[in-house]
């Protein structure tokens, strides 16, 4: 696909699509490793005198974190140093005004894109070519640029439709992305994963995909309880809030890859509790909350001896209980070889635990996206890009 390397792009009008979809604290969106991200790029074509207006979404319709982009608008206007114009119509006069009012070096926001119903729809580039929004935006446009890998795999209107209009570029996100994750799927010879977070279904392709590469999975967080449940193990309050919360759905699915490949499966021996530490197959009265110190030891082990290590999920509730997620985040920052933490959650661990994007190979701002790219699936954005 196009991108940006070596492209003029002074003066050039650009619809940047970015994925500033942020975590909202007290109504207010809060500043992430995905907004430093995203930061980079606009400030980048902003020093290379293009004129800016970006694109984004905020939470979806009926969430609490449903906003407006203004106050998006207002937190990069202080990041950038410079104002940021807010676009809040995404027809009519305002928008065709704004961008011809810009000068070189200018950056400008759109509004809340999920705002319009027609984005919504999953639908084939060429179908959403002739969204009327699609259709009336890309009259003031010299480019598209899309740098929104975590929602690569919506096939969205400001996803792929702008494709069909204008001349279309990665951008440098999009492509460190899709480079990093290549070289994970297709280069991760005798490496370990490292999988946890709450959604076991998540994993099933991704240990699918690549267990044949690899030497060890070591499972933490929900998904290396649902395994012991799965063994029969009894895991007391968190057996029935696991079913309660649906997060048993691919239970059958874990089970048969651990079955067929058990010598390279790590499950947790024991487990932290509010009331303390508990070898498996003790009698547990309270509720599970993280991976238990024996396991954190030999998770460690194997992250220390590995040629490579990809990490996709927390080893437990970390915000209140980060003992085991800490130290194997710290195991891989030390960790010499090819590294990677991937996941929207995962890669807020980072900062959390007081370590630098530099300290591992690549950090992976994407959730969904990353998810499907590792477990083999091709993504819309990706091929809209590539055709």
């Amino acid at each position: 696909m196009d991108t940006l390397d070596g492209l003029d792009v002074q003066g050039k009008r650009i619809l940047l699509r970015t994925d500033l979809n942020l975590p909202v604290e007290g109504g207010e969106p809060q500043k992430t490793v995905r907004f430093e991200r995203y930061l980079e790029t606009i400030e980048e074509l902003s020093d290379r005198g293009a004129k800016v207006v970006i694109v984004a979404h905020q939470g979806r319709p009926a969430r609490k974190d449903f906003l407006s982009l203004e106050k998006h608008s207002e937190i990069l206007s202080e990041s950038l140093d410079q104002n940021v114009n807010f676009v809040p119509s995404f027809f009519g006069p305002e928008l065709g005004e704004t961008v011809a009012g810009m000068k070189e070096g200018d950056v400008a926001m759109l509004e809340n894109i999920r705002f319009l119903s027609e984005e919504l729809q999953n639908a084939s580039p060429e179908m959403h070519a002739h969204d009327f929004f699609v259709d009336r935006i890309s009259q003031y446009f010299d480019m598209y640029v899309d740098d929104a890998f975590s929602a690569a795999h919506r096939s969205h209107g400001s996803m792929v439709g702008f494709t069909q209009t204008l001349d279309s570029y990665a951008g440098p996100i999009m492509q460190k992305e899709l480079e990093s994750c290549s070289k994970i799927r297709e280069e991760f010879e005798n490496g370990v994963l490292v999988l946890g977070g709450e959604k076991p279904s998540d994993l099933v392709g991704i240990i699918e995909e690549m267990i044949e590469s690899v030497d060890r999975v070591l499972l933490g967080g929900i998904p290396g309880e649902l395994a012991l449940i799965a063994e029969g193990e009894d895991l007391g309050e968190k057996q029935g809030w696991i079913g309660e919360k649906g997060l048993d759905s691919k239970k059958q699915e874990l089970l048969d890859l651990i079955e067929e490949h058990k010598e390279k499966f790590l499950l947790p021996e024991d487990v932290a509790t509010d009331s303390g530490n508990y070898e498996v197959g003790e009698e547990l009265n309270d509720m599970t909350w993280d991976i238990g110190e024996k396991t954190t030891e030999k998770f460690v082990e194997e992250i220390e001896s590995a040629d490579a290590v990809m990490m996709k999920g927390p080893m437990g509730a970390f915000e209140e209980h980060p003992k085991g997620t800490r130290k194997v985040v710290n195991a891989i920052a030390e960790n010499q070889g090819f590294t990677v933490l991937g996941g929207g959650h995962t890669s807020s661990l980072v900062h959390r635990f007081d370590h630098d994007l530099d300290e591992f190979s690549h950090v992976s701002i994407a959730g969904g996206a990353f998810v499907r790219f590792m477990s083999g699936e091709d993504l819309p954005a990706v091929e809209a890009l590539e055709n």
